[in-house]
């Protein structure tokens, strides 16, 4: 037998190879040109259409190539896919996470040592000097007041106990530059929106962020490939699915309620929302391009097989999931956007691994995600109302809820295992009267822990769904039988101890954000561990007795002040009648506040039933003589007994009629302050619009040359 001349080894040509074939990489020992181990086994003609396959399937032969030529490195048949897109991918994910980690990192570490520089300068009684003046707010000849507050002996005092907060140290030229140019960049990122029909309710970086973001993966699928039908392994299709992988993890974490982005970034996960969405809108658009540049292939094969269907699934579901999360969805329907988000995760994840398990990499680390957040979830609730404890199961539903107002109830949990700080939000759930097993609402915490109670307060406006039914199961309006559960707290605790000026504006029962704030300022400045010279809070209610709602914790709030802090509270009422208006302006507040606020404060403060909290509530023994004489006397003491307000308290409050000119409040505390100011707003989002305006009216580039204080601004949008 004749010994046949060795074969030459024959270059890799890409086109010539079906899908299906698996490729792997030479060995170092291999010379530099790629050889092929079976080349009998290559065919000779192109192959036709019904040779393509997707590559989900076994393939009997094996290849060693190089890919040369666009200096991508060697590629692995379907582990291929994973050697040039998604490492880049992720490069650009670190980087993004890495810059805001180092801004975090920046503005915790300025502002706490602005704090602490403004802390001592205060105890070295160097920097601010009380004063009394007599000075009103800009807009009074606009809103009418109805007040002019008092010494406790008597005497007339300035409206507010103001501190003078000016300077002859102005900042110099280039930090002025600074602050303008900063000033100018966060009127037109952060401050503006587009219209809600045109682009929901998302602002200028929301929208400029998710077109980079998209452009960066739109790039990195199109740059360097071969072509854009699935004609060779490298193209745009396969890219596109990729792509889709890629993305899932980094989607799952965006969306736990316990992700460490928010601790590193300082972010609020509700805040990191907007690149949940911007990765999402990624993995969409990239799933969407990688089934419709396959389709033609597919279709012509009338190819129907299991991972391809799977596929169909998985694109389904992650079509509902964005279908399903308009803002207007979830405002009408909340409990059905949770439960959809819930089903159609798991189609998407599920439907994802079955159709391309070679990917799966990136879909197993997703779903480890959301099932550890599940748990961890679980977790606190057990911990956190004594589940874990049985001798303790008797008090776990423990809880206090009032009905305030036909519409606004007040609930207190009492946990010992549960600690929060000021901004933060608990999701609460009521097993009894729940739709679905898990549904469980947020809420903003009210107050913050003290020494004595743990008690976390909340203001609950009832609209539909999980409020309106726990509106109906009130027995009374009071009532401690319907077991509720807390679980969190959740948020990014934000610090406003460094600032010099603190404007809380709210409206309704957005309250409860600033409220926290506005506590723990106080608290921290009775300490010395604040540098707040100025806390004004500025609150928009529709009738005046709904003050009480936070009446107990304005008193708190008040009680012991420090003197060298200015603390100032507005309250604006928008829908009262003439006749239900407190403290008229021809009454002489002077001549009868002192002589019967003491015998109303001793009545109301006897262990008679009186309850402080709840002008609904009656008393449990007889009052007739003190009820029918508190009801006869002037309006301003009928504030005092009946509001829950005490005169020291009752004298820091100002009434006012109508809405608050906010551009003038903001330009007012932001030429009286020195230092920086923070405005923390939470309310309507035409509460959330104004404050923006104001805040662009007030500091821009102009006014911050003139040496205006620089204005960091934040809003609660909790549910939004």
């Amino acid at each position: 037998m004749t010994e046949q001349p060795p074969q030459p080894q024959q270059p890799f040509t890409m086109p010539t190879f079906p899908d299906h074939v698996t490729i792997m990489n030479g060995l170092p020992s291999f010379p530099p040109t790629p050889i092929v181990t079976d080349p009998s086994s290559i065919p000779t003609p192109l192959p036709t259409s019904s040779d393509f396959e997707h590559g989900n399937g076994p393939s009997n032969l094996t290849v060693t190539a190089h890919k040369g030529g666009h200096g991508h490195g060697q590629h692995d048949g379907p582990i291929m896919y994973k050697a040039y897109v998604m490492p880049y991918s992720w490069y650009w994910i670190i980087g993004v996470f890495g810059l805001m980690v180092s801004c975090h990192v920046y503005r915790e570490i300025k502002h706490g040592h602005r704090r602490r520089k403004y802390v001592k300068k205060l105890d070295e009684n160097s920097y601010y000097k009380p004063i009394s003046d007599n000075i009103n707010n800009n807009d009074d000849n606009d809103n009418d007041t109805v007040d002019t507050p008092s010494t406790e002996a008597g005497q007339p005092i300035s409206s507010t106990s103001r501190v003078d907060m000016r300077s002859d140290d102005k900042p110099n030229k280039i930090r002025r530059i600074a602050t303008g140019l900063s000033a100018s960049f966060r009127n037109t990122m952060y401050l503006r929106q587009f219209p809600w029909w045109l682009y929901g309710p998302e602002t200028f970086m929301d929208a400029a962020f998710t077109i980079l973001y998209c452009a960066v993966y739109l790039y990195l699928c199109l740059h360097l490939t071969d072509s854009w039908f699935p004609l060779r392994n490298d193209n745009i299709a396969n890219r596109f699915g990729i792509m889709s992988f890629s993305q899932l993890p980094i989607i799952l974490l965006l969306v736990s309620k316990n992700n460490p982005i928010s601790s590193l970034t300082g972010i609020t996960y509700q805040k990191l929302n907007y690149l949940h969405r911007a990765s999402s809108r990624v993995c969409l658009l990239t799933s969407w391009g990688h089934a419709i540049l396959w389709t033609p292939r597919v279709w012509a094969a009338r190819d129907f097989r299991q991972y391809l269907l799977c596929g169909i699934a998985a694109l389904f579901g992650f079509t509902m999931l964005w279908v399903t999360s308009f803002r207007f969805v979830r405002r009408m329907a909340y409990e059905f956007f949770l439960a959809s988000h819930i089903i159609f995760t798991i189609m998407y994840l599920v439907g994802a691994w079955f159709h391309w398990r070679w990917l799966g990499q990136w879909v197993i680390p997703a779903m480890v995600i959301w099932v550890f957040d599940r748990l961890l979830r679980f977790a606190q609730v057990i911990y956190q109302n004594n589940f874990h404890n049985p001798r303790n199961w008797s008090s776990s539903g423990d809880c206090r809820i009032e009905l305030l107002d036909h519409d606004v109830m007040r609930i207190t949990i009492r946990r010992e295992n549960f600690h929060w700080k000021a901004g933060q939000h608990a999701f609460i759930s009521a097993p009894s009267i729940s739709g679905m097993p898990h549904e469980s609402h947020p809420f903003s915490i009210a107050n913050i822990p003290t020494e004595s109670a743990n008690e976390a307060y909340f203001l609950v406006r009832v609209h539909t769904g999980f409020t309106k039914r726990l509106r109906t199961a009130l027995a009374s309006d009071l009532n401690t039988d319907i077991p509720l559960y807390i679980e969190g707290p959740y948020g990014y605790a934000h610090s406003l101890d460094s600032y010099s000026t603190v404007l809380l504006l709210a409206g309704g029962t957005g309250v409860t954000f600033v409220c926290g704030h506005f506590l723990q300022i106080l608290q921290n400045a009775r300490k010395g561990n604040s540098a707040v010279r100025k806390v004004h809070l500025v609150w928009h209610i529709r009738h005046a007795e709904d003050i009480e709602w936070i009446a107990p914790l304005l008193n708190e709030g008040v009680h012991d002040a420090p003197e060298n802090i200015d603390t100032q509270i507005d309250i604006y009422v928008t829908k009262s009648h003439s006749s239900d208006e407190p403290w008229p302006p021809e009454l002489d507040f002077n001549e009868t506040l002192h002589e019967v606020a003491p015998r109303i404060l001793a009545l109301r403060d006897q262990d008679r039933g009186w309850d402080d909290g709840c002008r609904t509530c009656v008393p449990n023994t007889p009052m007739t003589e003190s009820r029918d004489e508190m009801l006869s006397l002037p309006k301003r003491q009928t504030v005092l007994a009946r509001y829950g307000l005490t005169l020291e308290t009752a004298q820091r409050v100002r009434w006012r009629r109508g809405r608050a000119k906010l551009e003038g409040i903001v330009k007012e505390d932001a030429e009286n302050s020195v230092g920086p100011m923070n405005v923390s707003v939470c309310g309507p989002v035409q509460l959330l619009q104004a404050a923006k305006s104001a805040v662009r009216e007030a500091s821009n580039l102009q006014s911050s040359m003139d040496g205006l204080a620089s204005i960091d601004f934040f809003e609660e949008t909790l549910g939004a």
